[in-house]
């Protein structure tokens, strides 16, 4: 085997040439994988130790395990030589220019129709996976195995406030519910943030992907039935391209609009992009985010061999972690410059530092599989973009899917990067939502981070769930991790709170993103004078329901000056036809007046009266006319939407069948048959190997499901790395057979 591209002059050329010695190679490609040309494990020692003579520099020899090519094995080498030292940002916390601050936040998940709801029930430890009777599957030779259907579904899922947003009924109905909600989600976020688009001097950007549209298979049978649905009108309805202009078109945002797909990592991708964004000047404000919603809404189906968990819940790092449990949910964050926030008197909840993206190429089991060095890579590089050490990093959100295979392998990557530095005081705390929650697919990364960003804002670290005792393929004692299993206050000694951020999807996507505590608030100027309290809304109902619950925010939050709230609600709710304000002198009297039943505009014969008529009026008013200084932007409650229900009710579903054993065949037949129906390969030579012919990890799963079904045996997934070929994997099958035959003799 020879990639036939050469090695570049420097360290690839000394790697080639060492190997070329070892392996008595005229030649190597830079492409070429050690143990394909004839490279085995003492052999690489000698390859260390030729790299120490020649070039200085001492790998370990799991480092030149996991670069198995010549030109990743370089690209390591170099990065060593290169690695920088500590930047001042690094040693003494202050923030970097590339700092971005996350001023506003919203979601929908399992549970939680908001952010608080969603802290809350993190802090409490609750799990918000919804399970149902068990249920059965059919199992290797006829048997039959009991499984726990579950998933984190949301409440209400098709209920809309189309009227809002413009859409016809019709519209509406066909709209796909993950992009109803995040429709919703957007309007709340950037009213949490205390921005009306409408009036921002600057663009607004939005970066955002959802998940696959379950919704579009029930437009497709309406298309086929009535012919009613077009073509267009499907893809306008469900494509994901449209998720993020869709939100650009309905709140009039100017800047990049652009739809991000990155399986699991989507919505982590989407917030790394929107920071670049803010940081090359194409927008002054971004979005970023991701959904996925699944209507109709199901809990999952078990199947052998898959990867969803038979038991209904997610115990990340686990010893008993068997799979994966879904879950719907949405999620968006609005970013901003930090140097801007500061200045603007934005609510910052936390400062993004840093964050990074890539890809595990191919040096991984397979498509489907994740790798250790795309994670290790990305995590370092965001640690070098935040300028920071991990050291100072004392708590990670980790992707952490529960599976038996994947949390070790996110493990070994993180402990890479984190060990080696010398005890810690106490350990870095581990957690992962979807223990919570479920994996919500393209709403992850941000559920994660959303998650992270709460935590380092008020300095509690939430409990992850289900989990008791270390998945024994986890070496907790060769990094500083601990898994957080009740809620801890969060101080750590010498270094503000700093939380690392984990996304990784299917296909090799990696994200990761550095987080720190945000900076003190300006004060307040403790202003006592008169302020005018302005209110809108699309309908009257909305309005009296606007009054409401800022009168509730009022009473529950006296921390919160009026003048910044007033500020808040003149330059950051949109204004709509239907108006009331009230001019107050304290929040009793506030209180007071907004839940005054008459409805009516409290204020007297003063400016600010005379102002608030204006206004009433729909004259445009300059509202920092009205304050003597900069005020701040304050968290107040959103827009409260008038939802209706819109869904298009699917057909009755059908319970999957098994398919049927191969009839007649042998023992190696019948395997044949498999790869065949498996690969979609024929006439395939019983001695090549199942993965050189295409297969991956996922497909090898498949398979050996498939075999269960039609042969009384059961294999677990690493029997298909000992036995790839389909002559090799009779000969095991055989021998699993007789072996049972024996035992039960």
């Amino acid at each position: 085997m020879n990639s036939g591209q050469a090695p570049a002059p420097g360290t690839e050329q000394v790697i080639a040439a060492i190997w070329c010695e070892l392996l008595e190679r005229e030649e190597v490609g830079v492409l070429d994988n050690f143990f394909e040309v004839g490279g085995y494990s003492m052999l690489m020692e000698a390859v260390r130790e030729r790299i120490v003579d020649r070039l200085g520099l001492q790998p370990t020899l799991t480092d030149l395990f996991k670069h198995a090519t010549v030109r990743s094995s370089a690209a390591f080498l170099d990065g060593a030589q290169a690695r920088p030292e500590p930047t001042p940002a690094e040693r003494n916390g202050d923030h970097p220019d590339t700092a971005i601050a996350v001023i506003g936040m919203s979601c929908r998940f399992p549970d939680a129709a908001d952010i608080d709801q969603f802290w809350d029930n993190l802090v409490a430890g609750l799990d918000s996976i919804t399970r149902r009777a068990p249920s059965t599957v059919t199992g290797p030779g006829g048997t039959v195995r009991e499984y726990l259907p579950a998933g984190g579904v949301l409440r209400d899922p098709e209920w809309f406030d189309a009227e809002y947003f413009g859409y016809t009924p019709r519209e509406a109905a066909l709209l796909d519910p993950q992009h109803r909600i995040f429709l919703e989600c957007a309007v709340e976020a950037i009213e949490a943030a205390g921005y009306d688009p409408d009036r921002f001097p600057g663009l607004i950007g939005i970066y955002a992907g959802c998940g696959e549209s379950t919704y579009a298979e029930i437009l497709r049978d309406r298309q086929r039935e009535t012919g009613s649905i077009t073509g267009w009108d499907l893809r306008i309805s469900t494509s994901p391209d449209y998720l993020a202009s869709k939100v650009a078109y309905k709140l009039g945002l100017r800047g990049p609009a652009a739809a991000v797909q990155a399986a699991c990592a989507t919505s982590l991708y989407a917030v790394h992009l929107a920071a670049r964004s803010l940081l090359a000047g194409d927008c002054d404000l971004a979005m970023a985010g991701g959904t996925t919603v699944r209507v109709p809404a199901d809990l999952d189906r078990y199947e052998v061999g898959g990867i969803i968990s038979p038991t209904g819940a997610c115990r990340s790092f686990d010893e008993g972690a068997d799979g994966v449990v879904t879950g719907d949910g949405c999620g968006i964050v609005v970013l901003k410059r930090l140097t801007e926030a500061i200045d603007d008197g934005d609510h910052i909840h936390a400062v993004l530092r840093g964050s990074a993206v890539n890809n595990d190429g191919r040096e991984r089991a397979g498509f489907t599989a994740p790798g250790v060095r795309g994670q290790v890579e990305v995590v370092r590089a965001a640690q070098r973009d935040a300028g920071v050490e991990p050291s100072t990093i004392t708590y990670v959100e980790a992707h952490g899917t529960g599976t038996r295979v994947g949390d070790p392998i996110e493990f070994a990557g993180l402990n890479e990067v984190f060990a080696g530095e010398g005890p810690r005081a106490e350990p870095c705390w581990l957690g992962s939502v979807k223990s919570n929650i479920g994996h919500t697919d393209a709403a992850a990364g941000v559920a994660g981070f959303i998650k992270a960003v709460l935590a380092v804002e008020r300095g509690v670290i939430p409990p992850s769930l289900h989990y008791t005792r270390p998945n024994p393929d986890i070496d907790f004692t060769a990094g500083p991790f601990a898994v957080v299993t009740e809620p801890r206050t969060w101080s750590p000694k010498g270094v503000p709170r700093r939380a690392g951020v984990t996304a990784r999807g299917l296909g090799g996507g990696n994200a990761h993103a550095v987080l720190e505590q945000p900076p003190r608030p300006r004060p307040s100027t403790g202003e006592t004078a008169e302020q005018l309290l302005p209110l809108s809304a699309r309908t009257p109902a909305a309005l009296d329901e606007v009054a409401a619950r800022l009168a509730e925010q009022l009473t529950r939050h006296p921390e919160q000056d009026l003048r910044d709230v007033a500020w808040t609600l003149q330059t950051g709710r949109r204004e709509h036809r239907y108006r009331r304000y009230v001019v107050v002198r304290d929040r009793a009297e506030a209180v007071r007046a907004l839940t005054d039943d008459r409805k009516g505009e409290c204020g007297g014969s003063g400016p600010l009266a005379a102002l608030g008529e204006r206004w009433l009026a729909g004259d445009a008013v300059d509202w920092s006319k009205v304050h003597n200084g900069p005020p701040r932007r304050v968290r107040l409650p959103g827009y409260p939407f008038q939802r209706k229900p819109y869904l298009l009710e699917a057909r009755a579903a059908q319970e999957p069948v098994a398919p049927p054993p191969v009839a007649g065949a042998g023992i190696e037949d019948t395997v044949s048959l498999l790869f065949t129906e498996l690969l979609g390969i024929s006439d395939i030579d019983s001695q090549e190997s199942f993965f050189d012919l295409g297969g991956d990890s996922l497909v090898a799963t498949r398979l050996l499901a498939r075999v269960g079904q039609v042969l009384p045996v059961e294999l677990e997934l690493r029997s298909m790395y000992i036995a790839p070929s389909i002559r090799e994997l009779t000969t095991l099958i055989e021998a699993r057979m007789r072996e049972g035959a024996a035992a039960h003799g």
